[in-house]
């Protein structure tokens, strides 16, 4: 192919106009001049037409060894998460990707805690999940932050925000599923979801889909009686 299908280490995903957006990483593999060493790993976005799978173009966001997951604004800025490693504060990291091409640190250390997921909900905002504390924060284009919330639990991962501006916040590390209705205490609508990763909705099901990655499988959280797409019409 031209240009050529390259996947190292795939991890977050966003389709948007009719493009899938990937991160990827390049590097990471044994260094040939230094043995026992591995090269550096940096993260790269991947694009793909979704109507012929063809890749279209890699763009490498460097100062970052690797990212998490990704959301895509209306204008084509990508934004994703460097998770990093929790003694080091400065390696939580969100990062920004012009439709030019050009990456730079859109924020980074506290309050992000482990960044994880994240989306850009209805006004534009650029929302964060944490894995260290049960903080939703959402920032503003410019980087200062417009809100926080807190999900029912810690540790999260997954992050679904719906037309009326209900998110649904899933914690990898408790297993549970939050429900986050603006203006009310976040409330624990599922449990016991083993390693309850990123997930997406299913609208013609309504209904939630969890990668659950250590068992090989896929929970559905049914969201009837919970919340209905009828609610973004208000």
């Amino acid at each position: 192919m031209t240009p050529p299908l390259v996947l190292n280490e795939p991890f977050g995903s966003f389709l948007s106009k009719g493009v899938l957006y990937l991160a990827d990483r390049d590097g990471g593999t044994p260094d040939a001049a230094n043995p026992g060493q591995n090269t550096p790993s940096v993260s790269v976005v991947r694009t793909f037409d979704m109507t012929t799978g063809r890749p279209l173009k890699s763009v490498t966001v460097a100062g970052s060894p690797w990212l998490n997951d990704i959301t895509v604004a209306a204008d084509g800025t990508v934004y994703g998460t460097n998770t990093g490693a929790a003694d080091r504060p400065e390696t939580w990291q969100v990062w920004k990707l012009s439709p030019d091409g050009q990456a730079s640190l859109f924020v980074q250390g506290a309050p992000l805690n482990l960044p994880n997921g994240i989306e850009v909900d209805g006004d534009g905002n650029i929302v964060v999940v944490n894995i260290g504390t049960p903080d939703v924060i959402t920032f503003a284009p410019d980087g200062n932050v417009v809100r926080t919330e807190q999900a029912a639990q810690a540790g999260n991962d997954g992050l679904v925000i719906m037309p009326d501006g209900v998110k649904f916040v899933s914690s990898v590390r408790l297993g549970g599923v939050s429900m986050m209705v603006p203006g009310k205490p976040a409330k624990l609508i599922a449990e016991n979801i083993p390693s309850a990763a990123s997930m997406c909705y299913d609208a013609g099901a309504n209904q939630l889909v969890i990668p659950m990655n250590a068992n090989n499988g896929l929970a559905f959280i049914s969201l009837k009686g919970i919340w209905s797409p009828r609610r973004s019409r208000r």
